[in-house]
């Protein structure tokens, strides 16, 4: 043993042995001098058997599999490493539903979403539509509603799957949480706590809650309002440039008909962002004394508002106008401008401020090569969080599982975003930001919490928009069924779908059979502990003997 941890200059191997990891509880040898000890060295490529064949070992500097992953965590903490296995995980899994979509626009042509009803089932003229473009349409339209809610459900099993063994990974895994400090911005008169016994800042739970009761819900009832009026205009302005290219019938009158569009897509995202701002303000007002329950109510409040702020439209116009074409015409142009904005701000605004903004200090390094690196570092902003880029990734997900068969596009053009979207937050941790210092973290949190909502509405969402679909009505009256009865079904099939995915949450496992061993042994491990130090407490002989040792000392 003396030899393998010897260093290279003494002949040994320099590494570092360490006992009782593997399954057969021997010898292991992990990583070099500065490295922390890998739990999943065998997951990620790094163990090898001795030539004897007792004993399992690495080299840090021959691994072949090492994740950039792992260069992420080691270096910006649990976080963002989480943040950007998920964005890779979702960019990943967005490649099956672009292909299914990509196969329904240019294989099933017939299903291009123009969703104008037949003109009359006895009497065929030039608005009847051929039967075998209403089976193509309508089977298209079933498969991709159906893809939709299957993929995700698949998609966050797997994500939990990758997550536990990242978790492992990490050492974070069966990470809990203990006793909570107070926050930096907690305020309070100082008294005694009455938990710990130590002298803090103490506010009452009561005052808090009536300053959520009294302000926060009514501040977040009155930007919801501004939603609600945001979404009049939006219809006041599609009614009139409707009729307007009725009327004129031209090209320029069908390019002015996607104006209502683009100035509601403006006017929420600037509400949104006004909200986002208020809402942070609102949350540290509230006077929370624990960072987890101020970081819980900022994203409740956020959360609410970003679903009603995106989603609102398209469930009024899918529920209650139920006009799939206006659907179909605001959610491509809702896509089309949140890709080229996302684009503009995720790749040219960071290059022209790290070009030119942040130029000063690169002639200054330029100059003086002594300068003073921590300097430079420390001149630039702080780091605002990954807030917002869950916030994008949450409602680009709610695009996809609940609108997603009306626009089959919609999974291909937020691939193509989120490849750029990858290197764009990476570029701006790096360059434009300190770095940040993230605590250990056992996963997504709450959001996906939030994803898994989402999964679930999307079969509501999806039965409801098939059952608007004109081909499938125009099908089932051919059949003889009235609208109640169609209705009746679609129902029926939403809660069939429901249990399909309930099923589908079951037989996929929350963690991989090699997790659930090591969390397993792990919990034996410390159970065995904690059994041989009550028999230790409760032996008298053996007890008196510890407490005499102090004694003798003395």
């Amino acid at each position: 043993m003396e030899m393998i941890s010897a260093p290279n200059k003494a002949g040994g191997a320099h590494l570092l042995v360490h006992p009782g990891e593997d399954a057969s509880w021997g010898w292991i040898v992990v990583a070099a001098p500065r490295c922390s000890l890998l739990r999943a060295t065998e997951e990620l490529g790094l163990c090898k058997a001795d030539k004897e064949g007792n004993m399992i070992l690495f080299s840090f500097h021959d691994r072949d599999s090492y994740s950039n992953i792992d260069s992420i965590h080691a270096y910006f903490g649990g976080s963002i490493a989480f943040y950007f296995s998920f964005l890779d995980f979702y960019t990943w899994a967005l490649v099956p539903p672009a292909i299914v979509g990509l196969f329904i626009i240019f294989f099933l042509p017939a299903a291009s979403p123009t969703f104008e009803p037949k003109a009359d089932n006895s009497t065929p003229g030039p608005g009847a539509v051929n039967n075998s473009n209403i089976d193509l349409s309508m089977s298209s339209h079933m498969v991709q509603a159906l893809f939709s809610m299957i993929w995700s459900t698949v998609f966050i099993e797997l994500w939990k799957r990758r997550s536990a063994a990242l978790s492992y990974r990490w050492g974070t895994l069966t990470l809990t949480e203990h006793f909570q400090e107070p926050r930096p911005g907690f305020q309070g008169e100082v008294g005694i706590n009455p938990v710990t016994g130590r002298t803090e800042p103490l506010f009452p739970d009561s005052q808090r809650q009536m300053r959520i009761g009294l302000v926060s819900v009514p501040v977040v009832g009155l930007f919801l309002s501004l939603v609600v009026l945001g979404m009049m205009g939006f219809y006041y302005c599609e009614s009139t440039m409707a009729s307007y290219h009725n009327a004129s019938g031209s090209i320029m009158s069908a390019i002015l008909s996607y104006l209502p569009s683009i100035i509601h897509i403006v006017y929420t995202n600037m509400l949104g962002n006004a909200y986002r701002t208020v809402a942070l303000r609102l949350t540290d007002w509230e006077n929370h004394r624990e960072e987890s329950s101020f970081q819980n109510h900022h994203t409740a409040k956020v959360l609410v508002f970003t679903f009603f702020n995106n989603f609102a439209v398209l469930f009024h116009i899918a529920i209650f106008k139920q006009d799939l074409h206006l659907l179909h015409k605001r959610l491509s142009s809702l896509l089309i401008l949140s890709q080229l904005v996302n684009q503009f701000t995720e790749l040219v605004v960071p290059y022209i401020i790290d070009r030119f903004y942040n130029s000063s200090q690169k002639q200054l390094k330029e100059d003086d090569p002594a300068a003073d690196h921590m300097q430079a570092e420390g001149s630039l902003p702080p780091f605002p969080g990954l807030f917002l880029e869950y916030i994008e990734l949450l409602v680009q997900f709610g695009y996809l599982s609940l609108f997603s068969c009306v626009y089959p596009l919609t999974a291909l053009l937020l691939l193509i975003n989120n490849i750029t979207e990858i290197r764009g937050d990476a570029y701006k941790i790096c360059h434009l930001f300190r770095k940040p210092f993230s605590p250990p973290e056992a996963g997504i949190g709450v959001w996906q919490v939030a994803f898994e909502v989402l999964s679930f509405f999307s079969v509501m969402s999806n039965c409801w928009l098939l059952f608007l679909d004109p081909q499938i009505k125009a099908v089932t009256q051919d059949a003889g069924l009235s609208p109640s009865l169609l209705l009746i079904f679609i129902i029926m099939v939403e809660h069939v779908l429901i249990v399909v995915k309930l099923i589908l949450a079951f037989i996929i496992p929350d963690e991989p059979d090699w997790v659930r061993i090591k969390r397993e042994q792990i919990e034996y491990c410390t159970m065995k502990a904690l059994k041989a130090q009550d028999s230790v407490e409760n032996d008298p002989v053996t007890h008196s003997e510890q407490l005499a040792v102090p004694y003798a000392v003395i």
